[in-house]
């Protein structure tokens, strides 16, 4: 019953990467936007919610900007919670 389902697991995610490589800026393992750095939060410009470089969030977000902390606590954006 297993490989069956392996079997179908492995089409399955031969098909996967194609399709992730263009959602690729949907998904949480997707590649930060370009221009971040040290120094710089990526902020969720529709959540207000800002994201420290090492998140899983950071960069990544369908719209969003990459900013000084300052500036966006400055702008009313919220750091995200721990661990996000």
């Amino acid at each position: 019953m297993f490989k069956p389902k392996t079997s179908a697991s492995h089409g399955a995610a031969a098909a996967t990467p194609a399709p992730a490589s263009g959602a690729s800026t949907q998904g949480a393992s997707k590649v930060p936007a370009p221009g971040g750095g040290h120094g710089l939060v990526w902020v969720n410009t529709e959540s207000h919610v800002y994201h420290r470089e090492g998140s899983r969030f950071y960069g990544t977000t369908k719209k969003g900007k990459y900013m000084t902390e300052a500036e966006a606590i400055k702008e009313g954006n919220k750091a995200a919670a721990k661990g996000l």
